[in-house]
């Protein structure tokens, strides 16, 4: 389980509740159940470690990371014990046991905090399972044993996880609160809990802090108990919260664990450090409210922050760096700087001043450049749509609640897009392409809004109005290995430029999951072959794939090791099925003919249906209105003897007409392949259907849900979702506390300053301003009055990337003393070509891509001496011929596309000698004369 996800599953509201509210009234004090329930839990742990001692000791073999090999007992030897038995020393700084199992002999148990997911096999090479122990569990059979610190991830959560029961027991001291969920995430641990209508503040902290010091140094033990759902709903009778987590996620029968530190005992998994005392640094980091389960409709609750180490020292480093962090808060460094800000009658979005804007663009306008030259095609897609679109891409029935619709009357519902993805489908798939087309990678920076809940907004980390590097590749299976490579070497070549590191993961098949196993399986072999070729290190997640595909989660690391959700690529074959998306896979003339007469008869078909039950529904929603025709008189009886010669002529005109029938419907389908679905909408528009009813008819019927046959001789697509930067909003502010406001020259809005050295030099100041200004830098003039020395430091305090001076010496030579503001060194004195060569040189390293076109060029396009020098042997002065080959043996390192453009050049060259000649002659003869 990776840090956080508890956090993550124990918010989305995966327990049903019958009502909204169940805390009731609360009143601090004394948590007065705590006596009965350590007296239950206390009965179960004496009764399971009899049992456990009475297990039968066999021996065991644990094989340790090193390859070494201990012999133990099972149900006896324990990670601690073996830890302890290769040094002390190292015993003391470890925290939990990673181990790998030939067999588990011990059951599953339900996890009442978090969601549980099987995991479906993949074909990918894996490492095998392994579970994370407590140090003082026995293990239960021959194993792998690894010892894990703190400076592990894995033991750094069951660090972090151990400090939150730590917190939770410190909160029922203070309040004697109902706690809830309490999880280990990233950067630390939270609890929640229920105190009634109490708010946590600030000055709370000190005791919540001193009631955790406590019961670490008390160095108490973790115990664990396995308890049934009987056992759980009696030691927790007086917790609603907790009551209902139990009464819905453990089955009739099933078993889960608790653990107890101290007075508390909570329902937990575990693995849990040995005893409290490895805690030796704990602070209460912040506090803020939240809702059971997520839902803003159910209970309010106080959620409390922590962070803990093993050291002091730890902890000092900690609250260092969460100073500087501070600092460096984009929301703080947006407003010092005017970059950007919210206002509260437009919560999410913000408001982005000049400055800001300019980095914006920035960011904007180098991934365009990149996308000309990767092959990527810009596109712009409407904001709006009906919500039959979200219906489709299937976002309606999970995403309704992020979406912002809009009642358009008789139109019906329409909703503001919050991902371009559906959007790029109808793009694909109006346009028919071949599978010469493909790829086709649809690029978008369209405006996107989504619904979050106002308590989850955060500055510019999460708003609701943004723009995203969104670009969605439509491929052929065998093209998504290079696709893959390509779309990482672009996102490694972007995150090198801000000095970013990151880390990639394979995430396979979930247990749920669209399409066939055998096209899984290809997809993610072709991701993991497209990873390989990339060539860094990558983790496979098991399972953790989209169920419309395997994908490739990127974590990005700033300069404080902070993790970051960025970049993604994701394979999808989800919407290219529901959108019925295809493109051309055969050549066949005949096949291509019929294709076009089924398609032809099937749209004339469906339009002629619609408008038949639309006439049927208006007939009658209409009957009120219209007479009611004559009643029918019964006929009269017809004698006996005048019957024989009516059914005579009956049979025989029934013969007649089922010899007409044939030709008549013959006829009839001749006419139908030649009535156009335009015909239909205009008979449509004759019998009183709206533009809009007719605009289904050819169009509304194709976007259905439910399985879409492919076409003779076509295939579906497959779409790769990839962002790099993802949002810009989100980029711009990790961006901000990466660079602390002091912004890199080629993204900076504030690149250069002149300093006048008094106001005779304003104007010659104002026009070499003007003069780089048009060379695409942003400059600004500072005309004040203040001396030199100050409008330098203003500068600095500014965050400028250089100052220039302009005196009376620097407009006599005609150059800028510029310095460094960062650096506050000096540059030297510049001519304004100078200047701009130098600015040219601090722009962001060619990319790879770029590399190679240059290299591709010099190469190709340079001629050597000896075709310069001599003409091409044939060709009718465009084409090279075989001749020149056999003369020339260089032309063949030429590319093959450019060796008409070499031809063409020479031959373009020789007419323009040979035309030179005779005017010379004529200029020397006109002189004679």
């Amino acid at each position: 389980m990776q840090q956080g996800q508890r956090l993550k599953e124990a918010t989305e509201g995966q327990i049903v509740q019958a009502g909204n509210k169940i805390g009731g009234a609360f009143k601090i004090g004394k948590p007065v159940y705590q006596e009965k329930r350590l007296k239950l839990f206390n009965e179960i742990y004496q009764r399971q470690k009899a049992e456990l001692e009475a297990k039968e000791k066999t021996p065991i073999t644990i094989t340790l990371k090193d390859g070494k090999k201990i012999e133990g007992k099972k149900w006896v030897t324990t990670p601690l014990m073996i830890a302890v038995g290769i040094s002390k020393k190292l015993a003391e700084n470890m925290v939990a046991a990673k181990v790998v199992y030939d067999n588990l002999f011990e059951k599953n148990f339900v996890d009442v905090d978090h969601e549980d997911q099987q995991q479906q096999a993949s074909t990918l090479n894996l490492k095998p399972d392994y579970v994370i122990w407590d140090l003082t569990r026995p293990l239960e059979g021959d194993c792998q044993l690894e010892l894990l610190s703190f400076e592990d991830n894995n033991g750094k959560e069951v660090f972090w996880h151990s400090s939150a029961h730590i917190l939770g027991s410190a909160l029922e001291e203070v309040y004697g609160c109902h706690l809830c969920i309490g999880p280990a995430i990233d950067g630390g641990f939270f609890y929640d809990c229920y105190i009634g209508d109490y708010k946590v503040t600030q000055n709370d902290y000190v005791k919540i802090e001193k009631a955790a010091s406590d019961l670490a140094a008390s160095k108490q033990e973790f115990q664990r108990a396995v308890l049934t759902k009987d056992e759980c709903l009696e030691l927790f009778g007086t917790n609603p919260f907790k009551r209902q987590l139990i009464t819905n996620k453990i089955p009739e029968g099933a078993m889960t664990t608790a653990y107890k530190c101290g007075n508390l005992i909570d329902l937990c998994t575990g693995p849990h450090l040995p005893n409290t005392s490895y805690v030796k640094a704990f602070q209460v980091t912040k506090n803020s409210a939240a809702y059971w389960l997520g839902k803003n409709t159910n209970d309010d609750l106080q959620r409390v922050y922590g962070v803990s180490f093993p050291s002091k020292k730890l902890l000092d480093e900690y609250v260092k760096i969460q100073k500087e962090l501070a600092l460096r808060d984009h929301r703080n460094v947006g407003k010092k700087q005017n970059l950007y800000l919210f206002h509260q009658l437009s919560p999410g979005s913000a408001f982005f001043y000049p400055s800001g804007a300019h980095i914006y663009n920035t960011l904007m306008n180098f991934l365009r450049r990149q996308y000309y030259i990767r092959g990527y095609q810009e596109v712009i897609s409407p904001n709006i749509f009906n919500a039959q679109l979200w219906k489709i891409s299937g976002h309606y029935d999970k995403y309704k609640e992020n979406l912002f619709f809009i009642n358009m009357g008789e139109e019906g519902e329409y909703g503001l897009k919050p991902m371009n993805c559906p959007g790029h489908c109808l793009m694909f798939d109006m346009i028919q392409h071949s599978y010469r087309d493909l790829p086709v990678r649809f690029a978008d920076f369209g405006v996107l809004h989504r619904n979050e809940v106002h308590g989850a907004l955060s500055g510019l980390t999460r708003v609701r109005r943004f723009q995203q590097d969104d670009a969605h590749i439509f491929c052929r299976m065998d093209q998504i290995q290079e696709e893959i490579k390509s779309c990482l070497d672009f996102l490694s070549y972007i995150y090198s430029l801000f000095g970013f590191e990151f880390k990639l993961y394979l995430s396979t098949r979930p247990e749920k999951f669209l399409g066939t196993k055998e096209v899984w399986d290809n997809a993610e072999y072709q991701l993991e072959q497209g990873l390989k070729k990339f060539g860094k290190p990558f983790e496979v997640n098991p399972g953790d794939g989209a169920f419309y595909g395997p994908k490739i989660d990127v974590k990005l690391y700033d300069a404080y090791k902070r993790e970051h959700q960025c970049g993604t690529i994701q394979l999808d074959f989800n919407l290219p099925e529901r959108f019925n998306l295809q493109y051309r896979a055969s050549e066949d003339v005949q096949e291509v003919q019929q294709d076009k007469e089924q398609l032809h008869n099937e749209q004339v078909q469906v339009a002629q249906e619609i408008i038949d039950v639309v006439r049927k529904a208006s007939h009658h929603s209409d009957t009120d209105n219209i007479p009611t025709p004559p009643q029918q008189q019964q006929p009269a009886e017809v004698p006996v003897e005048e019957k024989a010669p009516q059914e005579q002529n009956f049979k025989k005109q029934k013969k007649q007409k089922q010899q007409k029938e044939p030709q008549q419907q013959q006829q009839q389908e001749q006419h139908k392949k030649q009535k156009l679905p335009e015909d239909i909408i205009e008979s449509g528009s004759s019998q009183g259907l709206s533009q809009h009813e007719l605009h289904k008819v050819l169009h509304e019927k194709k976007y259905e849900l439910g399985y879409h046959h492919l076409k003779a001789g076509f295939a579906r697509p497959v779409i790769v979702h990839r962002a790099i930067l993802g949002s810009l909003e989100r980029m711009i502010a990790v961006l901000t506390e990466q660079c602390g406001g002091k912004w890199p020259f080629w993204l900076s809005p504030k690149q250069l300053v002149l300093c006048p050295v008094s106001a005779y030099y304003k104007d010659v100041a104002e026009k070499i301003a003007a003069r780089l200004r048009l060379e695409g830098y942003t400059v600004n003039t500072d005309e004040s009055d203040q001396t030199l020395a100050k409008k330098v430091r203003n500068a600095q305090i500014q965050y400028y990337n250089f100052v220039g001076v302009i005196g009376e010496e620097e407009v006599r030579a005609g150059v800028i003393d510029v310095r460094d503001c960062e650096k506050n060194t000096r540059i030297g004195k510049l001519t304004i070509p100078q200047l701009c060569k130098f600015f040219e040189s601090l722009k962001p390293p060619k990319s790879n891509v770029e590399v190679e076109i240059h290299e591709h060029d010099d190469s190709h396009l340079k001629l050597n001496d000896e075709l310069q020098e001599k003409m091409f042997l044939e060709g009718n002065g465009y084409a090279v011929g075989k001749r020149d080959y056999d003369e020339f043996a260089k032309i063949k390192d030429i590319d093959p596309a450019l060796q008409n453009l070499i031809r063409w050049h020479k031959y373009m060259t020789h007419l323009t000698k040979k035309d030179e000649v005779p005017e010379k002659a004529e200029q020397v003869e006109q002189k004679q004369e």
